[in-house]
């Protein structure tokens, strides 16, 4: 059987490194915040000057950069918003992802050109809302998280509107991200951009007059916890994502690690790949499940992704703990022949066999030889946050944006 069209595989980038690897490792498309716009912290959203490199970057790339403007937005925020269409009237970006129509229509009255995505914030979940939107102008919807793949199928039929619905990362308790915990035990709102986590905490319900007897939902060797959520995996699941409708898959994560990044878009690269090339043969690769347990994770299920899981809704709960079987050694930069310019994250030294990554599903394993710090000095170990410059046995030759790690 002849292959077939793959929809877009759309990644996070908390900033420019993470855009860089993201790219290098195999999406189609990456999504960054707009600084003071985004539901992201200010250290994870770009500004115009750092976003007119990242477009630059990304065209060069052949890819495509999507910048989200999807916090809470307030009458006193309007102007800055305009300010800030103004400024980036010259950035030609693929297209602003919108949760607040007000915004959509501004964005419309500054920048007419620009293509609008619909954020899943604004919780669209059927195909009349995405009807509304596409007539409104709209080029896409970002289905709420709470949509089966069924209804998403449904909603692309009768809608005629562009899908797009995430494949994986950390959902929350909250209507496709809408939450006032934060705020509320806080004062940082997790609509702008500053969640605290509030529904991670060690939480424990008590009944007034049963002050020794706490209520548990989900219980663990050290704690009580009733908030926390699995993080979303659907990588089982690739002949159910093509068969959605949906036009792109989007990956959780502007907050995730470099590694983090270059794990999970290669490992979908991967399958999204071999599914297109070779439907009716297509078989599913254990060790892509291995490759994304590497990653700082919580349990991994599939959300909402077949219905609400009315017989088993704890499997969308867990503990607050991330756990992963790989630990950050550093990331390849630069190269000299078989000298390597490591920027370390953890230790390791001279006689360590450690394994490296790299784009295409490449990877291995190597011994490191010798360690010079960045004067020419040689030292014993790597110490994080500087960079080093490593020799392996062997001269091994390792691929541009290599990432070493080791097994936990």
């Amino acid at each position: 059987m002849a292959g077939i069209d793959t929809p877009e595989l759309l990644a996070p980038a908390g900033n420019m490194s993470k855009l860089r690897t993201a790219l290098a490792y195999g999406a189609d498309a990456v999504y960054v915040g707009a600084a003071g716009f985004s539901m992201r912290p200010k250290a994870a959203s770009f500004t115009p000057e750092v976003l007119a490199e990242a477009l630059a970057h990304t065209r060069r790339c052949g890819k495509k950069l999507y910048v989200a403007m999807n916090s809470m937005l307030f009458d006193e925020d309007f102007d800055l918003l305009a300010n800030w269409l103004e400024q980036t009237r010259n950035l030609p970006f693929d297209a602003l992802i919108i949760a607040d129509p007000g915004a959509f229509d501004l964005a419309r009255e500054i920048r007419p050109e620009l293509k609008l995505h619909v954020s899943t914030q604004l919780n669209s979940a059927n195909a009349r809302s995405a009807a509304f939107w596409k007539r409104a102008g709209a080029e896409r919807i970002v289905l709420a998280r709470e949509c089966s793949l069924e209804q998403a199928r449904i909603i692309a039929e009768q809608s005629g509107m562009d899908v797009e619905v995430f494949i994986h990362g950390a959902m929350c308790v909250a209507v496709s991200g809408r939450c006032l915990l934060s705020a509320h035990l806080c004062g940082q709102s997790a609509s702008r951009g500053v969640c605290k986590q509030s529904c991670r905490w060690e939480w424990e319900v008590v009944e007034k007059n049963r002050p020794d007897a706490p209520m548990s939902v989900v219980e663990t060797d050290r704690e009580t916890i009733f908030f926390g959520s699995t993080d979303l995996c659907l990588i089982q699941h690739i002949p159910e994502l093509f068969k959605s409708g949906a036009m792109s898959f989007k990956i959780e994560g502007r907050m995730k690690s470099e590694f983090y990044v270059a794990t999970v878009v290669r490992v979908y690269r991967a399958a999204l790949d071999r599914y297109a090339a070779d439907p009716e043969n297509y078989v599913y690769d254990p060790t892509w499940m291995e490759e994304l347990e590497s990653v700082s994770h919580r349990p991994y299920a599939t959300g909402f992704a077949f219905g609400y899981p009315d017989k088993e809704p704890q499997t969308l709960q867990t503990d607050s703990r991330p756990v992963s079987t790989c630990e950050t050694l550093g990331f390849i930069h630069q190269s000299n022949g078989d000298r390597y310019t490591v920027s370390a994250k953890h230790i390791f030294s001279p006689g360590d066999e450690i394994e490296w990554i790299g784009p295409d599903m490449r990877g291995g394993s190597v011994t490191v030889a010798h360690l010079v710090n960045a004067k020419g000095k040689p030292i014993e170990k790597t110490h994080c946050g500087a960079d080093a410059v490593v020799e392996f046995e062997g001269n091994p030759h390792l691929p541009e944006h290599a990432i070493l790690r080791r097994r936990t």
